[in-house]
């Protein structure tokens, strides 16, 4: 998928091939937070070989934003920011964008994200406005997140998008269907969150979150009751297999999702220091055959599993 990330990598070069995602930096969904575990585990992923780094000013009020502005300022030349907004008037998203630079503690974004679509809208006076941003080299590439193709279609009549971010997971594929062929024919980069399940394929798994974790997470649709012992008996067999051939899970999902989808980076989200070395500590990074057909044999069917959802937490905005 060369062609898909020519525009991104003109603008930002080469981007790693595991990037942190910093939602969980801000506590609130993803309960109480330590700022200490915060502070190392950026610096752990950074000692690691990370240099992309993506946040949101959702992420906690701010905070997860404060975080990384504190931690990365001295090295800002050398890491690359994405941060978003949501979408609303040109002059509240402009707004947001100044609020953004400030808490990271920069003069420019590396990739800057309308976050959520807003239905039944006509998006394209907020496009112009961040293109704007983008021509005055505020914004180094711009970027879509949880877009339909249609939505994606109607800003692009105003501006031009490098890159796209969606939720995706070997348990949750729904993109291959028609947004990733999409993306690939307009030549518009991917980048996927969401690929462990928001932990559900980790040694954690879902038992053990469903005890952990009471609240927000749960909205996700892989949580839905009716698909719970199904999404159990998969991913204990990803577990067993993963285990057999010597790899951690994180290890092998992330590099599966990374080459089947021909993303630009994959987001992996930490909040700790054992996170970002389970994330970014890479060992070998050729997948045996038979963990590949299982993790093939999964992603199909995953494919029915919420079918029709239009993103992992069924949102709409």
């Amino acid at each position: 998928m060369e062609n898909v990330e020519n525009r991104l990598r003109a603008a930002l070069g080469d981007m790693p091939p595991f990037s942190f995602g910093a939602w969980a930096l801000g506590g609130e969904y993803w309960g109480d937070q330590a700022h200490s575990d915060s502070v190392r585990a950026v610096h752990r992923a950074l000692a690691l070989g990370v240099t992309h780094f993506d946040t949101a000013p959702v992420y906690g009020k701010g905070r997860s934003e404060q975080i990384l502005g504190q931690q990365l300022r001295k090295i800002r030349s050398e890491v690359t920011l994405a941060t978003k907004v949501f979408y609303s008037t040109p002059e509240k998203m402009v707004e947001s964008f100044h609020s953004s630079l400030k808490r990271l503690m920069t003069d420019y974004i590396d990739i800057f994200y309308i976050h959520w679509p807003l239905s039944g809208c006509d998006m394209r006076p907020g496009m112009e406005t961040l293109m704007k941003l983008k021509e005055e080299g505020r914004i180094r590439a711009l970027g879509l997140s949880n877009f339909s193709s249609d939505q994606i279609e109607m800003v692009q009549e105003a501006g031009e998008a490098d890159v796209f971010q969606g939720g995706y997971n070997i348990l949750f594929p729904e993109l291959e269907k028609e947004l990733l062929p999409f993306l690939q024919e307009r030549g518009i980069a991917f980048i996927p969150y969401g690929v462990l399940a928001q932990g559900i394929l980790t040694d954690r798994g879902l038992e053990h979150l469903e005890k952990e974790h009471q609240g927000f997470r749960h909205k996700m649709v892989l949580y839905s009751p009716e698909i719970r012992e199904r999404v159990k008996s998969l991913v204990d067999e990803l577990l067993k297999a993963c285990r057999e051939a010597g790899f951690t899970v994180e290890q092998a999902v992330s590099e599966y999702s990374r080459r089947r989808t021909g993303a630009a980076t994959v987001l992996l989200g930490v909040r700790n220091r054992k996170q970002a070395e389970l994330n970014f500590d890479r060992g070998a990074s050729s997948l045996p055959k038979a963990l590949t057909g299982l993790m093939d044999r999964i992603t199909r069917e995953g494919a029915s599993l919420v079918p029709g959802s239009p993103n992992l937490f069924n949102h709409i905005s």
